[in-house]
């Protein structure tokens, strides 16, 4: 039987996948996690209530629930990343940043209403990730590991999504200004059943 000596004992707790800042940065990390995850409930929500019979909007309901799908697999990207760093995670770690509270408890909005706050939404998604981002590399701990992670998964995709949904926002918001809105917005939900 091998016995440890005292040397090995003080060896072991070092027997881990940590390195570089990730004991500090785990936290923000988490927090992260958890705003994709609540992220991705809400645009599941939103997508129910116009795939419903009453709203019937197919297309609004594929946008949403795409980005809600999007914002799943970011969450469990980010708790991989944590896992590969030797991090664990605390679903309890909540989100950095404060949503207003009377917006997000009302998911039952009109189309546009409905489109800006999947704006906000992804803007304060992207915000938070150049947070973390510009938060590590000011450290006086680096870990450029972390810095490259946000930079290459969430940074493109994030931009993107803003983007995409800043365009529909401001058509929708045009196409409302037309003779009779409820064409408008019935031709802007089929134009976003094709588009996705």
């Amino acid at each position: 039987m091998y016995a440890l000596s005292e040397k090995d004992n003080l060896l072991i707790p070092n027997c881990n996948a940590k390195f570089g800042a990730i004991d500090l940065l785990q936290a923000e990390l988490q927090a992260y996690t958890n705003a994709n995850i609540e992220t991705s409930f809400e645009f599941l929500l939103m997508s129910t209530h116009f795939g419903n019979y009453e709203a019937n909007r197919e297309g609004f309901k594929g946008l949403y629930r795409k980005l809600s799908d999007q914002s799943w697999e970011d969450a469990i990207n980010l708790i991989k990343y944590i896992a590969q760093r030797g991090g664990k995670m605390n679903f309890n770690q909540l989100p950095r940043f404060k949503k207003n509270v009377k917006d997000s408890r009302v998911l039952e909005l009109n189309e546009l209403n409905s489109l800006s706050k999947a704006l906000d939404t992804e803007k304060q998604l992207a915000n938070e990730a150049l947070r973390i981002h510009a938060q590590e590399q000011h450290h006086t701990k680096q870990d450029a590991g972390v810095a490259h992670y946000i930079e290459e998964r969430f940074i493109p995709s994030l931009s993107e999504r803003v983007r995409q949904l800043a365009g529909y926002t401001n058509d929708l918001k045009k196409m409302l200004m037309e003779r009779d809105p409820s064409i408008s917005i019935f031709l802007f939900d089929e134009y976003l059943q094709k588009a996705l």
